[in-house]
């Protein structure tokens, strides 16, 4: 009996709570994301060479100094693929420091005349454009063509130069036309000299201004520029800008104002000597 008291002594757990020892647990730092990264792409690296994929030769491919690099800055040329595949036929992606395939040149981009009739024609004679991407594989500079193809493009935009500008100027003073009679009939009463500035700043070609995005309709259009004009020219928001007014704050100060000529100008209910007292009284107080 007492053989089995103490067996069953022996096997007892041990009652939670008593003295423990304290082990010293060594502190290892976080990595860094640029770290993870970094290790993740040394290891993908590593597991292509192993398998002889990295530039299609065997395992015993030497690392390079673009390999190197690759967890950190992008080498100045990379074969590694940082540009994307281009998926339409008779088109290829090269970086700007590869070497030229026999018989092409370079052009630029900048023309569009130029750059689109060389690519057509290249493609047209089944031959292949190469688009040149900048050392960071972001920026396109231009492309590469057979230089006979570049030559007769070139010689075809010096004899047809004067025949597209008078198509641009054409196109130019339709499209000005166009946004004169949408101001002239959403805002009927706005004055001769208010709509040729604003054709002449918001509707200007190249300005890139709200008159010439394409992602807002003609009406959108006309009214932001008419604010836009409103706003610099008969209200004291350039004033307010010197001195020292925020953008947001100036603009809340005078949409009132804004918003009074505009419908003036509309037709609407707001009367010229309103809009005047408005304005004046905006002056004095700043």
């Amino acid at each position: 009996m007492a053989s089995a008291n103490r067996i069953s002594r022996k096997r007892a757990p041990r009652k939670l709570g008593g003295r423990r020892r304290n082990h010293p647990k060594t502190f290892t730092p976080p990595k860094s994301p640029q770290s993870i990264l970094a290790q993740a792409r040394r290891n993908s690296l590593t597991s292509r060479r192993s398998r002889g994929g990295l530039f299609g030769a065997g395992s015993n491919n030497k690392i390079t100094r673009s390999e190197r690099q690759v967890g950190g800055r992008t080498s100045k040329y990379s074969k590694f693929g940082l540009i994307p595949r281009s998926t339409e036929p008779f088109e290829k992606n090269c970086f700007e420091k590869e070497s030229f395939a026999t018989g092409y040149v370079f052009v630029p981009k900048g023309d569009v005349y130029v750059t689109r009739n060389c690519r057509a024609n290249t493609k047209e004679s089944e031959r292949t454009v190469y688009t040149v991407f900048d050392k960071t594989g972001k920026r396109t500079l231009g492309i590469r063509v057979p230089s006979d193809i570049y030559a007769a493009v070139l010689e075809s935009a010096a004899a047809t130069a004067e025949t597209r500008a008078n198509a641009v100027k054409l196109r130019d003073e339709k499209d000005l036309a166009h946004s004169r009679q949408i101001l002239r009939t959403q805002f009927p009463l706005m004055p001769a000299e208010s709509l040729e500035a604003i054709l002449n700043h918001a509707f200007l070609k190249g300005s890139g201004r709200v008159g010439r995005t394409a992602t807002q309709s003609d009406k959108r259009k006309a009214d932001l520029a008419v604010e836009a004009h409103i706003r610099h020219t008969h209200t004291p928001y350039e004033s307010m800008l010197h001195a020292g007014a925020g953008r947001e704050e100036a603009r809340n100060a005078v949409w009132g104002l804004v918003k009074a000529i505009k419908t003036a100008w509309e037709g609407g209910d707001s009367q010229p000597m309103d809009v005047l007292a408005l304005r004046n009284r905006m002056v004095e107080s700043n």
